[in-house]
């Protein structure tokens, strides 16, 4: 396979029909927008509805959880129970990967020829190598990491839950909870991301994402070993050492994030538009959307007169262009 694994770009002229287009598609956008600030809500709200012992609850075979999640999600003393803890934290993660990723490939409408299989086949390989040092660092943090922490047990001692009931007054205090952890990951991922465009972290990092022009979902882990655990663990544990999160929030914080990064690089749910990252280089490098408003890094259609049209979108503009030349 060519090291450069890219489709052809094509320029396409400014008709009515493209413009109708990618109306429509900035309009979808804004809905789907919209809908996944309802859903964090209710997320948020589901996880701070309910507070027990897991113990009590949940028997996994060799794997510890600790008498109270306000620590941690699992409890971690020796190397074979760190062992044990990546197998499960693996098997979890892989499965969601492989899972989400395949359900977005197959429903995705761009065109299965050999060139875009053969690119979903690499995607899958680097993700799954990629995957492989992530698990081993994210659950190395839980162990060893987080108890340094100093909001480490915050809330054993403050409470989101008193008598179980829901301490927080409001859902949209829980909001402003989430808010925080995408801001900051946000300014994290934003700064790593711009350095991974020097031409020293190109070479030697980041330039190997992108080499899919036009990802798929399995590219969301098909970074450079590095740039996986400078973009994922370490940015996804740094919140927490800024303002206290309480473990069960924080990792299901975390794993909305993935999930949206994987329905990101798919394309038809991006309202950030990293598609158009990949495809421009120089726009939209943030992943919420919050430091490209901030520092001007958004993609501007006067900078770029030239739209991108994917290649799922470009059979329905070839249609509607026919369909005007009919009525003309």
């Amino acid at each position: 396979m060519n090291n450069q694994i890219s489709l052809c770009r094509i320029q396409l002229p400014q008709e009515s029909a493209i413009t109708v287009i990618l109306k429509e598609n900035h309009f979808y956008q804004y809905r789907l927008n919209q809908e996944m600030k309802k859903f964090l809500l209710l997320m948020t709200s589901v996880i701070g509805s309910y507070c027990f012992n897991p113990n009590d609850y949940v028997t996994i075979p060799f794997l510890k959880f600790p008498d109270s999640l306000s620590y941690n999600v699992l409890e971690i003393n020796s190397i074979f129970e760190y062992l044990i803890a990546c197998v499960y934290i693996g098997l979890f993660y892989y499965s969601m990967y492989f899972c989400i990723s395949h359900i977005l490939v197959w429903s995705h409408p761009a065109p299965k020829t050999p060139d875009r299989i053969a690119q979903t086949r690499e995607e899958m390989r680097r993700g799954i190598k990629a995957l492989f040092y992530v698990i081993l660092l994210t659950t190395g943090i839980i162990w060893k990491v987080q108890p340094l922490n100093p909001y480490y047990g915050y809330y054993e001692t403050h409470g989101i839950w008193i008598e179980g009931i829901l301490h927080f007054t409001s859902r949209v205090q829980q909001y402003y909870y989430a808010q925080r952890y995408m801001l900051t990951f946000d300014v994290w991922f934003y700064t790593s991301h711009i350095i991974g465009h020097t031409p020293f972290f190109w070479k030697h990092l980041h330039g190997e994402h992108h080499e899919f022009v036009e990802p798929g979902a399995y590219a969301q882990d098909a970074v450079h070993p590095i740039e996986a655990l400078i973009q994922g663990p370490i940015g996804h544990f740094l919140p927490t050492f800024i303002y206290p999160f309480h473990p069960v929030c924080h990792h299901v914080f975390g794993l909305l994030t993935s999930i949206y990064a994987q329905l990101a690089h798919d394309g038809r749910w991006d309202p950030a538009g990293h598609t158009l990252h990949h495809y421009y280089y120089s726009c939209n490098f943030s992943i919420w959307g919050f430091c490209d408003f901030i520092f001007g890094t958004g993609y501007n259609q006067e900078k770029y007169p030239i739209p991108y049209i994917p290649t799922w979108l470009r059979s329905k503009v070839n249609k509607s262009k026919n369909e005007d030349k009919k009525i003309m």
